[in-house]
């Protein structure tokens, strides 16, 4: 499997806001009652939030619009099919497609209403075939 820093690193017009201090990572998990995957805490914990040409993330930050835990309990409380291990790695905003991670990292969409449904086997293979 490819490193996720590597790849977030590599994106076209890449922006990034501040890495996430490993106390936040860990409140924010609080919050949603989740344990974050290895790769998305290793990408917050580097980035914090980005976004690029073609992509961009939820992480751990006060920005509510890219706080993954503000999109996860907005979107949770939209669509209870979202299950309580997961969390909102990215609004795809197309036809409400939400993109979720779980703790082991495997990658599902859902559609409003919809049931998760595998996509990709981690984040890295998510950002690497989702950019544009």
């Amino acid at each position: 499997m490819k490193d996720i820093i590597q790849i977030i690193s590599n994106l076209e017009d890449m922006r990034f806001i501040k890495p996430a201090p490993m106390e936040q990572i860990i409140e924010a998990e609080k919050k949603l009652g989740v344990s974050f995957a290895d790769d998305y805490t290793k990408y917050v914990e580097k980035y914090g939030v980005i976004s690029a040409r073609g992509i961009e993330l939820t992480g751990v930050t006060t920005h509510e619009r890219l706080s993954v835990v503000s999109v996860t309990k907005k979107e949770r409380n939209m669509n209870s099919n979202i299950p309580a291990n997961m969390y909102v790695i990215e609004n795809i905003a197309i036809d409400g497609i939400i993109a979720l991670q779980d703790e082991t990292g495997k990658v599902y969409t859902i559609t409003p209403n919809g049931t998760p449904k595998l996509s990709y086997n981690s984040l890295s293979e998510y950002v690497e075939k989702s950019n544009f």
